[in-house]
C-alpha cells in the first residue's frame, strides 16, 4: 500500500521500536497465550490484536436489503440501496463501487458519504434529482508513536504517488487531519463551506 520509500522509513521505525515483522505467514489458530502459524510454529503473546477488514451487520441482509459477499449493502451511484432506492447506506455498511473498485471502510471515504447522502437526500426534499458519489483517496497515514509518523500520498486509486511524509512534519499533518472533521463539520453547518469542497480528491468524472 505504500511506495518504496515510505515501506523503508516504515521498517526501520519498527526496527526502531522493537517490532519484529513476520510478513508472509498465515495465523491458522487464534489461542490464549499466543497464535499458531501454518506449520505448527506457535508464537507467545500475552495480547493478540486481530485486524480482518470488516464486515456488514447481518441486519442488512436480514432485512431483505441487497448485500454483497462481505454482509455490506450494495448501493447505486447516488448511495441509494439498489434494491431498496429509499434506503441510504454510507461507510463500512455500504459496498460503493467506483471505476477504480469498492471503497474499503475508512474515515477518509466514510465521512464524504455520509456528507453526500446528507446533500442528496436535502435535495430530493426540493425536487432535485440526486447527484452521483464522487471519490478518490489522497493519502494514508500512519502513527509510530506520538513523536513520528509517515504519509503516503496517493492517487485516486489508492496507489502510492512518489511523495511521503515522515518523522514530526508527518505527526503534525496527522494531528491536523485526525482533528479536521468537527471543525469541517461546524463550518459546513453554518453553510461556510460547501460539501462539494470535500470531493476535490474525487477522480474524474
Amino acid at each position: 500500500m505504500m511506495g518504496p520509500g515510505a515501506r523503508a522509513y516504515l521498517g526501520r521505525s519498527l526496527e526502531r521500536l522493537g517490532v519484529e515483522v513476520r510478513a508472509g505467514v498465515q495465523v491458522t489458530k487464534v489461542l490464549p497465550g499466543g497464535v499458531e502459524l501454518a506449520g505448527g510454529e506457535h508464537l507467545d503473546a500475552e495480547a493478540t490484536l486481530w485486524t480482518a477488514g470488516t464486515r456488514g451487520l447481518p441486519l442488512a441482509a436480514a432485512s431483505g436489503l441487497s448485500v454483497d459477499p462481505r454482509g455490506r449493502i450494495v448501493v447505486d451511484a447516488a448511495l441509494r440501496s439498489v434494491s431498496h432506492p429509499d434506503v441510504y447506506a454510507v461507510g463500512d455498511a455500504a459496498a460503493v463501487s467506483l471505476p477504480f473498485g469498492v471503497l474499503h471502510g475508512t474515515c477518509h471515504s466514510g465521512v464524504p458519504m455520509g456528507l453526500h447522502a446528507g446533500d442528496v437526500l436535502a435535495g430530493e426534499l426540493r425536487g432535485r434529482a440526486p447527484r452521483p458519489f464522487r471519490f478518490g483517496y489522497f493519502h494514508q497515514p500512519v502513527s509510530l508513536g506520538r513523536r513520528d509518523a509517515v504519509i503516503q500520498f496517493t492517487r485516486p486509486d489508492d496507489s502510492p504517488r512518489r511523495w511521503y511524509l515522515t518523522g514530526r512534519l508527518a505527526v503534525a499533518y496527522k494531528e491536523t487531519v485526525s482533528n479536521s472533521p468537527f471543525p469541517t463539520f461546524r463550518l459546513l453547518k453554518r453553510g461556510l463551506m460547501p460539501v462539494r469542497a470535500l470531493a476535490l480528491t474525487a477522480g474524474a468524472r
